[in-house]
């Protein structure tokens, strides 16, 4: 099996949290860089044959113009038959009838929504531009065309919320007609106007322990509601799992395009440049070969991402080796942080929250 990712960089506005490669840009940018895209997609269609799922995401893909999403999606369509999945990322307030015409007439799958929360204050410091009511129409229009493969992406750990915040987005993710949902902790990365705002002191980052609260809460109440954790922040309906998240969380091949893409092809990690004025001009592509060790630390640390973990005979298949031979587990199994059940090794339900200490194992040489 193998993907394709198709990064699409532009944004109306920029979150207040988010340091990903995208920008806020003028209409001839955008022509730019999909005419550009197309002509790469054509460069690489050899390596496109036999694809499983398409993921279009950014930066918000719905934030550029109709006709040129539709260019892009002519592009794609000879690879995009039989597909097991055909996604998209979107945020809300751009939703409109007639993106989802577009959608269904290219057979998009499955469409993404940014939510993050519906706490008005959040929206707010987060930068985003929606409410409660946008969300739910924006569902309703993707359903009146037939799309009801929806994820919504959520984030907890937000500054100035309290757990009863969490409990009120909880309780609206409970009350929509969605598969699948995406709850991540919020990550306070440098160079971002919330961590400037942190530093200021203008509002105040939530500790460790109300954060392992929010998780433990946000955990409990899905898997209760028939949201099954299949991943640390990843929640689905049976049948509803992302496909295309499941082939880098199984160290499947991928193949990315766009501005700072990623690609994973023959044990070769490949990364388009991260400039826009590079990527007019050239699709040189920085390579890495992965060692064996790089490739079994990877393979560790993407599947221990899944809560059914690593299979160990599968381990061993792939890899001719022992998986107790080439890393130091046996303390994690005493300390009950890993469990080794039916040749299955995995993170123990109550320890996923602190999973990191686990992945240090496989990190450097």
């Amino acid at each position: 099996m193998k993907g394709l990712y198709i990064h699409i960089p532009f944004c109306k506005t920029i979150c207040s949290y988010c340091d990903f490669n995208k920008m806020v840009s003028k209409i001839e940018k955008h022509e730019s860089y999909i005419n550009r895209l197309i002509e790469e997609i054509n460069e690489y269609k050899d390596s496109l044959n036999n694809l499983s799922s398409i993921y279009i995401g950014g930066g918000t893909p719905n934030s550029i113009e109709l006709n040129l999403l539709e260019s892009l999606f002519k592009a794609l369509k000879p690879y995009s038959d039989n597909l097991l999945e055909y996604s998209i990322e979107v945020n809300p307030e751009l939703i409109t009838e007639e993106l989802c015409i577009l959608l269904a007439k290219y057979n998009i799958s499955r469409v993404s929504i940014g939510v993050q929360t519906i706490n008005d204050e959040s929206i707010k410091l987060l930068n985003r531009h929606h409410d409660k009511d946008i969300v739910i129409n924006s569902i309703n229009l993707l359903r009146k065309y037939n799309i009801d493969n929806i994820n919504i992406d959520m984030i907890f750990g937000i500054p100035n919320t309290t757990i009863e915040d969490v409990k009120n987005d909880l309780n609206f993710i409970l009350s929509l007609p969605i598969k699948h949902v995406s709850y991540y902790s919020l990550i306070i990365e440098d160079k971002t106007v919330i961590k400037y705002k942190i530093d200021k002191g203008e509002i105040i980052e939530l500790d460790d322990d109300t954060i392992a609260d929010m998780y433990e809460l946000v955990s409990n109440t899905l898997n209760c509601n028939e949201f099954n954790q299949y991943e640390i922040s990843n929640y689905a309906k049976e049948g509803y799992e992302s496909n295309h998240n499941l082939l880098y969380w199984t160290q499947n091949e991928y193949v990315g395009l766009g501005l700072n893409a990623v690609s994973f092809i023959n044990n070769k990690r490949l990364q388009n440049t991260n400039l826009m004025k590079n990527y007019l001009i050239s699709f040189n592509k920085e390579e890495e070969l992965l060692s064996e060790y790089e490739l079994k630390q990877e393979y560790m640390m993407l599947g221990l991402r899944k809560t059914k973990g690593i299979n160990i005979r599968e381990y061993y298949s792939r890899f001719n080796s022992n998986v107790f031979d080439d890393f130091n587990l046996q303390r994690f199994i005493e300390n009950k942080l890993l469990i080794n059940e039916n040749d299955n090794l995995f993170i123990n339900t109550d320890k996923i929250f602190v999973a990191n200490i686990i992945f240090e194992e496989f990190v450097g040489e």
